[in-house]
């Protein structure tokens, strides 16, 4: 797999990471080593540069003699990207290459952030990309006004498309032309619509892009009016409202706002599969903990969901992401949890229980 070291646009970061996930994830082993570097761009070129080649030194002593010729030329390619310029609105940077007989080259921009991760293995190191992809989701925000809204797809945690809804303008008539009573029912009717349009357009929106989340934002009144215009299944996917109004046409101070209810929702959710995952274990259930009983109910496609503490030794790490990601089942990073720690840092819950599957029959 070859890449061109170009800027991906922020609307399809989420979908090629899924699709760099998968490929990564089944890449064949080489003769050659493959460099995984990972960059937060908030860092001065030039210290980046220093920190990479300082652990290229220390890396190339561990690399078997006759690997270190490939080495030495993906290591070279990945200063190169090193040496580009970036854009503000790339933060973050994820490099996987290797030379020989079956190279590879792929810059991977983003616009959240990365840590600064080294690694040389014969296959890339993917966690951090796992990682990326369980924190940072897609989702819609509407911040309704007065007089229009505007409803903005976050996606990793920047905006990536924005549609302005405009309230049609009501003239005035009051009098000569029209009774209050005429003008109070034409408003009514005007702000009913304006809402239908709204709802009509975080319908479309969400259903185009496969959203799960919907954060409303602005005056309760109009958050309510809102909310009850949307259909069902679109109104059991709000995931929290924010009763803060822009200032102006300065929205910034909303949008954060909702970046970090919706950083709480997803925490919150990855608290739940963790506890599922307790529960399940406990009472004997459609749940397993430990590697070798992870490996197991991954080698019998029997789980349905990986629950990975990022304290894991990182061999086993991407052992069972890259398990993981090939079955396309979720995976959910936790840090620090008591279980999980005890057992060796890894557990599934299942779609069934693997010991009828090995029942003698």
């Amino acid at each position: 797999m070859t890449s061109d070291p170009t800027i991906l646009p922020t609307l399809q970061e989420i979908q090629v990471l899924h699709q760099h996930l998968t490929t990564l994830a089944t890449l064949p082993e080489t003769d050659a080593p493959v460099l995984s570097v990972f960059l937060d761009l908030y860092q001065h070129q030039d210290a980046l540069r220093a920190k990479f080649a300082q652990w290229a030194v220390s890396a190339r002593i561990v690399v078997k003699p006759d690997q270190r010729a490939f080495f030495d030329t993906a290591r070279a390619q990945v200063d190169s990207v090193l040496r580009q310029t970036w854009p503000d609105s790339i933060k973050s940077l994820a490099i996987f290459a290797r030379a020989g007989t079956s190279p590879l080259l792929t810059v991977m921009p983003f616009s959240a952030t990365l840590e600064n991760y080294f690694h040389v293995d014969s296959l890339p190191a993917i966690f951090p990309l796992v990682q990326l992809k369980d924190r940072f989701h897609r989702f819609v925000v509407a911040i309704c006004t007065e007089e229009s809204s505007r409803i903005f797809e976050i996606t990793l945690g920047s905006v990536s498309e924005e549609i302005l809804a405009t309230r049609p303008e009501i003239r005035q008539r009051v009098g000569r032309e029209w009774t209050r009573e005429h003008y109070h029912q034409s408003k009514r009717e005007n702000d009913r619509r304006f809402m239908r349009d709204q709802a009509e357009m975080i319908s479309n929106l969400m259903a185009k892009r496969g959203h799960n989340h919907l954060i409303l934002a602005g005056h309760p009144r109009h958050v309510s009016a809102l909310r009850s215009a949307l259909p069902k299944d679109i109104d059991a996917r709000v995931s929290d409202t924010v009763h803060q109004s822009p200032n102006g046409n300065d929205y910034s101070i909303v949008l954060e706002q909702a970046i970090h209810a919706f950083i709480e929702v997803e925490q919150h959710e990855s608290q739940n599969t963790v506890q599922r995952l307790h529960e399940q274990f406990l009472r004997g259930g459609l749940a397993c903990v430990g590697m070798e009983a992870t490996r197991e109910a991954l080698g019998l496609s029997a789980a349905s969901e990986l629950v990975i503490s990022e304290e894991l030794p990182v061999r086993e790490r991407e052992e069972f992401v890259k398990a993981a990601t090939f079955q396309q089942i979720p995976i959910e990073v936790c840090e620090g949890d008591e279980l999980l720690n005890h057992h060796g840092g890894v557990g599934c819950l299942l779609r069934y229980r693997t010991d009828f599957m090995n029942a003698t029959p």
